[in-house]
């Protein structure tokens, strides 16, 4: 029997600008990425994709090291979005070899500021994961394995939200401090392709 989890969470967050500033500083999404991760975590691959090492995860007593490599985009409406592309495990082979996984997540700005004068971006990101029963765990059931592997995906994004509420505005008044918008965005220890 297949074992298949997701978790969503929302996302709101609010910045100290006008609509449009928020738009200008949207349009390089690597502002959000660099909100939403550790910046040792993240490695540039290409023009749009970045990979983000991930902490080590512990589940049903089986470790596992993920490294997610990641499309971003933006556009002019200040709409930013992610999406896994592709993705290394290291750990448990069993894991390695059957665990399946996905994530997405979208933030847009709104055309409106609050009655303290900050603009509201709201949005969502969610993960999922699938396997097969693991042999070695056949004798537990389906919806304690289910629910395990739900928490670990809650959590993840818990841990996203939470440190993009904290990260954000301090890197958005970093930016604004530093003149605002620039023709492009300083580029991340970028790796050429073999």
């Amino acid at each position: 029997m297949s074992i298949q989890a997701s978790a969503q969470a929302n996302l709101k967050v609010s910045l100290p600008a006008t609509p449009e500033q928020v738009r200008l500083y949207v349009r390089n999404p690597q502002r959000l990425l660099r909100s939403g991760f550790p910046s040792e975590r993240i490695t540039q691959v290409g023009p749009d994709r970045f990979r983000l090492k991930m902490l080590p995860l512990v589940w049903m007593g089986l470790s596992l090291e993920p490294t997610a490599e990641i499309e971003i985009g933006a556009d002019d409406q200040g709409s930013a979005w992610a999406r896994l592309i592709d993705y290394e495990l290291v750990g448990h082979p069993w894991l390695v070899q059957n665990l399946k996984l996905d994530f997405q997540a979208n933030l847009s700005t709104l055309e409106k500021t609050n009655a303290e004068g900050r603009t509201p971006m709201e949005g969502w990101a969610q993960a999922s994961a699938s396997f097969p029963t693991p042999p070695f765990l056949a004798w537990m059931p389906n919806p304690v394995l289910t629910g395990g592997a739900r928490t670990i995906l809650e959590g993840f994004l818990w841990l996203l939200r939470d440190r993009l509420g904290k990260s954000l505005e301090a890197n958005f008044l970093q930016w604004a401090k530093s003149g605002g918008p620039e023709p492009t965005a300083p580029r991340l220890n970028v790796q050429e392709e073999l």
